[in-house]
């Protein structure tokens, strides 16, 4: 199987327990790629995994990958929100059908309704704690756009790192995410020329609604 947008690999174990034989994660993250190396190194199955070849890391981007071979199943979870909307979701879409056998199975998962911020944010303490005989805060600004393609979402944070002396280190970061509608996502598919089996709400394949956490869908290529 391939997951795409592995990021640390945060499903490898999960993956790997439920069956699968080999497993190529990708993503366009060089540093979320070591993390990834990191928690193989942290996790015996996983170590022993990649020692046997079945698990490979690669470094791509998952709106061009293109590879000669062919899995029964690919995984977009929590990636299409980080693209920056229908054309890129697009690409993304049809790259993963390319790599799919004929009968393989796409698994798209992004946030359901009621997983989505209600409103604005203004910028408001998240955590603060101390490392290392430094004091850490974090503080984050989340601002929506309803748009006819779904939600966007900007996105800061701003972690200051207080040293001992008193000076302070600053560090930014800024996100801009897009939550497509279920429709929207299976009317996307259609147009990479997969067929969506199914639509759920939750991991435990409860049906969509209002407020649903999650919005999963399922896709196999279509025929003829």
């Amino acid at each position: 199987m391939i997951d795409l947008g592995c990021g640390s690999g945060r499903l490898f174990e999960a993956l790997l327990a439920g069956g699968a034989t080999r497993i190529v994660g990708i993503d366009g993250s060089p540093p979320l790629l070591a993390r990834a190396t990191g928690r193989i190194e942290r996790h015996a199955s996983l170590r022993d995994a990649r020692a046997r070849g079945r698990i490979e890391l690669v470094h791509g981007d998952v709106r061009r990958v293109r590879r000669p071979d062919r899995f029964g199943l690919a995984i977009l979870a929590g990636v299409l929100s980080h693209l920056d909307g229908p054309e890129d979701a697009l690409r993304a879409l049809s790259a993963a059908r390319r790599l799919l056998e004929p009968d393989g199975t796409l698994i798209v998962d992004v946030l359901g309704p009621g997983g989505l911020p209600p409103h604005d944010l203004p910028l408001s303490l998240d955590w603060e704690q101390t490392w290392d005989g430094r004091r850490i805060v974090r503080r984050s600004r989340l601002e929506r756009r309803e748009t006819p393609e779904g939600l966007r979402v900007a996105y800061a944070t701003l972690t200051d790192v207080v040293r001992a002396d008193g000076t302070i280190a600053r560090l930014p970061a800024s996100f801009r995410l897009w939550y497509p509608p279920a429709a929207a996502l299976v009317a996307l598919a259609g147009e990479a020329e997969l067929a969506v089996v199914a639509v759920y709400g939750s991991h435990d394949l409860e049906a969509l609604h209002d407020d649903s956490e999650r919005c999963i869908i399922v896709a196999r290529p279509k025929v003829g």
